[in-house]
């Protein structure tokens, strides 16, 4: 009880000490070894607070070890510290707020693992050995009908390698939802935070609506931005032709709503093979303020929209603010599904991405960013030949150091009548597009396919109770996954209603990301465009 008392307060002391270290330090300043400075940052880091409390606590680290080294061995202490890696990385992700890649991530453990493995005592050891021997046994017994490798014929083995290759799938989708609730209770505690910002940083904003075509929700869409409590902003939509049948909805919202600067650009200019990146570069130059919002058209919002996603550009490292979206008021069968795959899978890859490496990509449902940085970034020419504009956008800010925020608002994406023909076409042409320009990342995402692969694995172990208990844990962790994101956290109701299709949508989007590996054309807005590497678009008669 002695040993893991003193243990247990040098890692806790050593942690906080370490942290506390880096909270004062950064609040210190840096250091240069100039001596009029050097004096005056030993000034500033004696007066500091978190200074003076780390100090404190490692000082209660350091006896503690040295309590320790008075009758143990350190070859046996030193390493059980190792979990110090895991205290302090936890410290910096959520205090310091520090960005933690995968391969940092994944390097502490291994480090904390190994050498956690090497301090085991002896008779430990033996007992683990022997527990990892019968389970191995036993699983390989389960893998190869209770025949064993060593009778195992050629047919055999190969049955052998594809059920052990689909039981690391479905392991690694039962990791990975693990992870997204992780990253969703961070998440949630970061929109807490960004609440606590306020309402009040309201400088004037310019929000750009580029627009083609018109459905039965485009008049509300529109009517939800006119209707912000917000003291100044700017409506700019933008069209390319004069018959587009959105002139007239944006006609009559301009006299529904007087009292708002509302303005219509129609211009048929082209800059690259992006349409909407074109609109967009032709509306720009309306565009009176500073800070730009991007939304596309069939985005529907409340009147608190703008105060929300402006309160945290109060910072000057905060470059782009981005929102997730949920699906509402679908019509049909197909887009129901499109909708739950928003808030179920989707919602989930954005809020982990943000967790194990931060945002670093930007969502067409908004994207806010400042005037100067658009154009320090390239502006809406460097996008004009992709078809992930808005991935692209964030990414060239990330690429220059600003950080992306994820905003707690949630908006309403309005669903059209959609046929199952026009649902495919819409998710083949972004899996194609993501496929092309980032294949690694696309083709990793078989490891969060939990529902087809444990699906498969059941059909490989002949519906065995292994295979039943491994595809039973697996849906559990699905759908506690969905429900979590889609319904607590994204409100979505058209998910709500539909929750038994999430395993169906779950199957729809495997075929959907099988089928994307075949071809590299794509079907967008009437038009056929060839993918090119790297992400780039061009019509097909121009390839």
């Amino acid at each position: 009880m002695k040993t893991w008392f003193l243990l247990s307060a040098l890692i806790v002391f050593s942690s906080l000490g370490e942290i506390l270290s880096a909270r004062g330090m950064k609040q210190v300043g840096d250091i240069s070894f100039r001596p009029r400075h050097l004096l005056d940052a030993l000034a500033r880091a004696v007066r500091n607070l978190s200074l003076i409390a780390s100090i404190t606590c490692l000082a209660i680290s350091f006896f503690s070890f040295l309590a320790l080294l008075s009758y143990a061995d350190l070859s046996y202490i030193l390493p059980l510290t190792a979990v110090t890696y895991i205290t302090n990385t936890i410290g910096a992700k959520l205090w310091l707020k520090e960005k933690i890649s995968v391969a940092r991530l994944f390097g502490i453990l291994m480090v904390t693992c190994g050498i956690a493995i090497i301090s085991l005592p002896r008779s430990l050891e033996a007992a683990l050995i022997s527990v990892s021997h019968s389970f191995f046994e036993k699983l390989i017994a389960v893998l190869t009908n209770g025949e064993g490798l060593s009778a195992a014929t050629p047919p055999g083995w190969l049955l052998f390698v594809l059920r052990f290759g689909l039981l690391i799938l479905v392991i690694s989708a039962m990791v990975y939802y693990v992870i997204s609730l992780v990253a969703g209770w961070l998440w949630s505690r970061d929109r807490k935070r960004q609440r606590a910002l306020g309402a009040s940083f309201t400088p004037p904003v310019t929000i750009l609506i580029p627009v083609r075509g018109a459905d039965n929700h485009t008049s509300e869409n529109f009517a939800s931005f006119c209707r912000q409590a917000y003291p100044e902003f700017q409506l700019v939509f933008g069209v390319r032709e004069e018959n587009d049948p959105a002139v007239q909805v944006i006609r009559k919202l301009q006299s529904d709503f007087p009292a708002r600067l509302i303005e219509l650009v129609i211009s048929p200019a082209e800059f690259g093979s992006n349409a909407k990146v074109s609109n967009l570069q032709n509306m720009s130059a309306q565009a009176a303020h500073d800070f730009l919002i991007i939304v596309d058209s069939d985005i529907r919002v409340g009147p608190d929209y703008l105060r929300r996603v402006m309160a945290p550009m109060q910072d000057s490292r905060v470059g782009m603010v981005t929102c997730l979206y949920r699906g509402a008021q679908a019509e049909t069968l197909a887009a129901r599904l499109e909708n739950i795959g928003i808030s179920s899978t989707f919602s989930a890859e954005v809020v982990t991405a943000r967790a194990l490496e931060g945002i670093r990509f930007a969502l067409g449902s908004t994207i806010l960013m400042r005037r100067k940085l658009l154009d320090q970034v390239g502006g809406f020419l460097a996008v004009a030949d992709y078809l992930a504009d808005d991935f692209l956008l964030g990414n060239f800010v990330a690429e220059a150091g600003y950080e992306i925020v994820l905003s707690d608002y949630i908006v309403e994406h309005l669903s059209g009548p959609e046929t199952f023909a026009t649902m495919l076409k819409h998710q083949l042409r972004w899996g194609r597009s993501t496929r092309i320009s980032r294949p690694r990342g696309y083709a990793g995402l078989i490891l969060t396919y939990g529902t087809a692969t444990s699906l498969m694995l059941l059909v490989a172990l002949n519906f065995s109770s292994f295979a039943w208990l491994v595809f039973g844990l697996t849906m559990a962790l699905r759908l506690l996954t969905a429900w979590c994101f889609g319904v607590i956290a994204l409100k979505d109701s058209v998910l709500a209603q539909n929750f038994l299709l999430v395993p169906l949508r779950d199957l729809l989007g495997f075929g959907v990301w099988t089928a994307s590996f075949i071809g590299n054309e794509i079907q967008w807005r009437g038009t056929t465009f060839r993918v090119l590497p790297g992400g780039k678009i061009k019509p097909l008669s121009e390839s």
